[in-house]
């Protein structure tokens, strides 16, 4: 080959060459070759988004939980399997947690009280209920006339005897003598319906024993048994003991049936009229339909609360009505009370405003 012939094949050489430099010098940059993976390259192009665009937020938006909730708020706690919630003096069963200032006074009057005591407040439209020692057996005196006048009125309502039918007052219902009844004499005649009012408007024990005789024993225990009570059994004793729990079933039969007879109306409006002794509407200064009792051995009432809410409420206790402080028995109640109120603002906080 000639000189010539070199020197164009070097030029060829040099041009080639010249070529894959200016390709390496203009090649865009951050690209790789096919089929490797990216390095760490750092885009530093003008065009580049120095911080995260704006609709890319970097924390969680203020509406959104940073985390899930998992336990109700303290006011709304779950119920232990059992249903009921034990504290020092009482249990409550239903979704109410007592402050610890109703809570405190509850122990207080009871402590000072210093007898044995028996309640139970039961709320009429929820069933939410605050107790102590609701089965324990107490002996709670004419409070059981409320009972026997329940099974009369439904005997009336059942054709069985007649408001205006006449019954004698005889030596065998004599009691102490000293009632409206008993100073009318043996031998006095009185119809049904003033029978009825005596007994549970003065609690009159000659006007008690007068229904006892007309009615029996027997009915009346087929009633409380039919209604699911446990104790407050005639068949033994015009006396028979009871427990809180059961009369306030009484009761609550007392509070339904006011609306269904012309006979469980009447009984209603007697018991919201009760003239002597009425324990309950003394401490709270409002309306009540209830029925107290008393003797040697206890002090009691049981009843309708027309308070906040309106609640079935019954407290006995082995404290005479000679021994027992009445302002202290008040001050039960109105602890009592106190829980109610809190339950009707943590029910209903827009009717206690």
């Amino acid at each position: 080959m000639g000189s010539r012939s070199y020197l164009i094949l070097f030029a060829v050489v040099c041009v080639f060459v010249a070529a894959v430099v200016l390709l390496c010098v203009f090649m865009p940059m951050g690209e790789t070759p096919h089929g490797e993976e990216p390095s760490d390259i750092i885009d530093d192009r003008t065009d580049a988004p120095t911080e995260p665009p704006t609709e890319a937020p970097t924390e969680r938006v203020t509406d959104a939980p940073t985390e899930e909730v998992t336990d109700p708020p303290e006011t709304l706690p779950p119920l232990p399997e059992d249903g009921v919630r034990e504290y020092d003096s009482f249990t409550v069963s239903g979704r109410y947690i007592p402050s610890e200032d109703a809570a405190a006074g509850v122990s207080a009057a009871i402590e000072a009280f210093g007898r044995p005591t028996g309640f139970i407040a039961v709320d009429i439209e929820t069933g939410m209920t605050i107790s102590r020692d609701a089965d324990k057996k107490f002996a709670p005196a004419s409070v059981v006339k409320v009972v026997y006048s329940l099974f009369c009125f439904r005997q009336i309502d059942a054709g069985e005897a007649s408001l205006d039918e006449t019954l004698t007052y005889t030596k065998s219902d004599v009691v102490y003598g000293d009632g409206v009844i008993g100073k009318m004499g043996v031998g006095a005649k009185l119809s049904l319906r003033d029978v009825l009012y005596h007994t549970l408007n003065t609690s009159d024990n000659e006007g008690y024993y007068m229904l006892l005789r007309r009615f029996g024993r027997t009915g009346v225990d087929e009633m409380t048994s039919a209604l699911g009570c446990k104790t407050c059994k005639f068949k033994n004793s015009r006396w028979p003991q009871v427990s809180c729990r059961d009369l306030a079933i009484i009761w609550a039969e007392i509070y339904r049936y006011r609306d269904e007879t012309d006979g469980g109306r009447l009984l209603y409006e007697m018991l919201t009229n009760v003239e002597k002794m009425h324990f309950f509407r003394d401490a709270l200064d409002c309306v009540t339909a209830n029925k107290s009792g008393w003797n040697a051995e206890s002090y009691n009432e049981g009843g309708i609360v027309y308070g906040d809410r309106t609640y079935i409420l019954v407290v006995l206790t082995e404290g005479s009505y000679w021994t027992a402080n009445k302002t202290q028995f008040g001050d039960i109640v109105r602890s009592i009370n106190k829980m109610m109120s809190e339950y009707a603002a943590f029910f209903e906080p827009e009717k206690t405003t």
